[in-house]
């Protein structure tokens, strides 16, 4: 729960989009196949359009 109050939710967001983009990067770089790079292009921009968006229509904080 420490580390859970210490990071906003946008934080967080960002530690799990790089955690999830690194280790499926490491995944394709195994595999080689060409395909599998580009169908993970793909993915990782509409993972992170999807962030984007959802971030910037969730309400602000009261500052």
């Amino acid at each position: 729960m420490a580390v859970r109050n210490r990071f906003d939710r946008t934080e967080r967001l960002t530690i799990v989009l790089t955690l999830v983009f690194v280790l499926s990067l490491g995944l394709v770089r195994l595999s080689g196949s060409a395909g599998a790079w580009v169908v993970w292009g793909v993915a990782m921009v509409l993972v992170s359009g999807i962030a984007l968006v959802l971030v910037n229509r969730s309400e602000r904080p009261a500052e």
